[in-house]
């Protein structure tokens, strides 16, 4: 159970929907922000893609070529007051800000800021997929853990059930509609594809650091609203993994400098903030964690380490097991208690 090769499996065979490469990945732009407020340019993460300026301005997270993203289907032209380009070579993206005067650039890691077409200190888009596919992997989470009709499934996620009804069709032949809902053809199978075929929760994140215990930081952070990943979220499913780290999923960015943190690096940091793409995952949470799918996603986003990847397997045998276990309740409740729902 120590290897990678069923995740790599499933990704490579998977024939449910289609995803194109890189879609879901988080874009860390703590160093963004920096930079940002160093150049009297202070501002707060709004939505997954876009950010808001003190005075006012949004901005949005467009990639180096910025092109395809500057007009907006709105009716009246682009929504947003500017693009923001979280720099990395600098070379083109700069010809695009003397270019254009409403583009600000940023290369966080060596603090540069580029704004009105020069420099005054010194993501992304998603990619399209199979519509829904973010529904698509809320409802497959859903099945293999609850079954339930469409209507439950739609509750259970706040998604619309016109949505919902929608995307059952690309999970096709791994589920099927019993009188007392749909359950998974084959809930291991299910499992493991929720688990691998996954592309991510999308999004921007930030990375901070502050001198007291993670059990305290937590629990400030679930009181704020926060929805609890990484390994401190493994070890309260059951897990054993050091409880070193905590991702903590927000739909609004909360202030993290008001809480007593600083910026740190990925690798430095002790919580992550993530202001996520797939937001079905800030209704899906049980407790104080994400559902145990996402957790061990975001494990095994770092699976070279060990421990993350022993913690990723002994989720998915958790899973495994609960999924049996809830469907034999829901068709063998014993003693006219419990039931199907």
């Amino acid at each position: 159970m120590g290897d990678r090769q069923w995740v790599q499996d499933i990704r490579r065979e998977q024939t449910i929907l289609s995803l194109p490469f890189g879609l879901g990945y988080t874009i860390d732009i703590t160093q963004t922000l920096t930079a940002l407020a160093a150049a009297g340019m202070p501002a707060r993460v709004e939505a997954f893609d876009r950010l808001r300026f003190d005075d006012g301005r949004t901005a949005f997270l467009a990639t180096p070529d910025p092109t395809a993203t500057v007009i907006d289907d709105a009716a009246d032209g682009r929504t947003d007051d500017v693009i923001l380009l979280p720099g990395g070579s600098e070379g083109g993206v700069l010809s695009l800000a003397r270019r254009y005067p409403d583009l600000i650039v940023v290369n966080g890691k060596r603090g540069r800021v580029w704004a009105d077409g020069r420099q005054v200190h010194g993501t992304s888009m998603q990619r399209e997929a199979t519509p829904g596919w973010r529904t698509v992997f809320a409802i497959a989470r859903s099945i293999a853990m609850h079954g339930g009709g469409t209507h439950a499934i739609a509750d259970r996620f706040g998604v619309p059930f016109d949505e919902v009804r929608a995307a059952m069709p690309a999970l096709s032949s791994h589920v099927f509609h019993t009188p007392v809902g749909w359950e998974a053809t084959d809930r291991p199978a299910l499992v493991d594809w929720a688990l691998a075929a996954y592309p991510g929760y999308g999004g921007v994140r930030t990375c901070w650091r502050r001198d007291d215990t993670i059990d305290v930081q937590a629990d400030q952070l679930i009181s704020l609203g926060g929805v609890m990943s990484d390994r401190w979220a493994a070890q309260q499913a059951g897990v054993l993994v050091p409880p070193d780290r905590l991702a903590v999923f927000f739909a609004e960015h909360p202030d993290m400098g008001a809480l007593g943190y600083e910026p740190a690096s990925a690798d430095d940091a002790m919580v992550k903030v993530i202001i996520p793409q797939d937001t079905t995952i800030l209704t899906s949470a049980e407790g104080c964690c994400t559902d145990d799918f996402i957790t061990a996603h975001v494990l095994y986003e770092d699976s070279w380490v060990t421990a993350n990847l022993d913690a990723v397997n002994g989720l998915r045998q958790l899973l495994h097991f609960r999924s049996d276990l809830a469907h034999d309740l829901r068709w063998h409740p014993g003693n006219g208690s419990g039931g199907v729902g």
